[in-house]
Parts: C-alpha cells; structure tokens; sequence
C-alpha cells in the first residue's frame, strides 16, 4: 500500500469515527482528557493502520484501541494520584491506615509465596486478571483460546491459589461462594 493509500484510508477512519470516538470519550472523561484520548487513539491508527481492518470491522477495531487507551489513562490517573499524594507527604484517602499496611505486607509476601508454588500459565492468567485490570477478551486474546476458556482458565487458578494459601495456614485466603463483584460484570 502507498503513501496516498496509507493517507487515504486513514483519512476515512477519521471521518468516519473520530465523532463517535469522541463521543465515547466525553461520556467517561472531561472534555480535554476525552480530546486527548481520541487524539492517543488516531495516533495509535496511524501507527498501526496496516493493521487496521476494512469496513465494519475498522469500528471495533478502533473501539478495541479506544478502550485500552481509557484503561491506560486510567491507570495513569490512578498512578498520578498516589504520586501527588506521596509528594504532598499525606496519605491519599483510599490508602488504608499504617497498622492495615503492615497485615497487607504480610499478606502480600505469603501470597507472592503461594503464587511460587502455582504452574506458570496459573501465575500468568492471574497476574492478568488482577494486577493488568485485563478483560476476559483480552485474556483471551493472549491464550489463544475463547472468553469461556478463559474465565475458566482464571476461575481454576484462583481456586489452586486459594487451596494453596489454606494449605499452608494462611486464615485470610478462606473460599468465598460464589464470585466476586468485579468478576461478575462482563466487560
């Protein structure tokens, strides 16, 4: 494809959607982090537009680098918070209290322990899900394999780690029934 067909193709994205995209935008952000954002996703569609597909699915192809974009400034946001925070020398409202910091450091460095003890692919789907913030699809994407294959793939490990933790003592990682609340909504 040449320059004028790169140009070209990317042209029509861009009209066709970028007021969509926006909209999307402006309905989970303010009005300059929404610009930004659309800006981030064209850039990204720029990048990558021989990866880009045709027709139809050019939409759910840049709803795709729309919703990864959301999550990374999320995240960004979130980190950016912390960072303030930190500087200023308070503690950020949603951070727990000292005394529940020295627990949740014991905790973590028992479960960084009982993740040793896991397979590789358990380790990775859960690191995913619970650190990454990644969707079910997008599990599903890297494991090659459907949505089901990997709720399942995350609803097995986290059973595994469970059972590991209580093996090994640890009263905090007793079985809930059912799933968790962030587990049941479907992105």
């Amino acid at each position: 494809m040449g320059i004028t067909d790169t140009s070209g193709r990317f042209q029509v994205l861009y009209e066709q959607h970028h007021a969509d995209l926006l909209a999307y935008f402006l309905r989970r952000l303010d009005r300059q982090d929404a610009i930004d954002a659309t800006a981030d996703v064209f850039l990204t569609a720029w990048r990558r537009i021989e990866d880009a597909p045709d027709g139809a699915e050019a939409r759910l192809w840049l709803y795709g680098v729309a919703r990864n974009t959301l999550r990374n400034q999320q995240r960004s946001s979130r980190r950016l918070t912390r960072l303030v925070a930190k500087a200023a020398g308070t503690r950020n409202e949603t951070e727990p209290p000292p005394e529940d910091l020295v627990l949740r450091r014991k905790q973590d460095g028992d479960l960084i322990e009982a993740l040793g003890r896991l397979r590789p692919n358990d380790i990775e789907v859960l690191r995913l899900r619970l650190w990454e913030e990644e969707t079910y699809d997008d599990i599903a994407d890297l494991f090659h394999c459907s949505r089901h294959a990997a709720e399942q793939r995350y609803s097995k490990a986290l059973a595994r780690l469970r059972r590991v933790c209580r093996e090994a003592g640890h009263e905090w990682a007793t079985e809930t029934k059912g799933r968790q609340p962030q587990e049941q909504a479907h992105e």
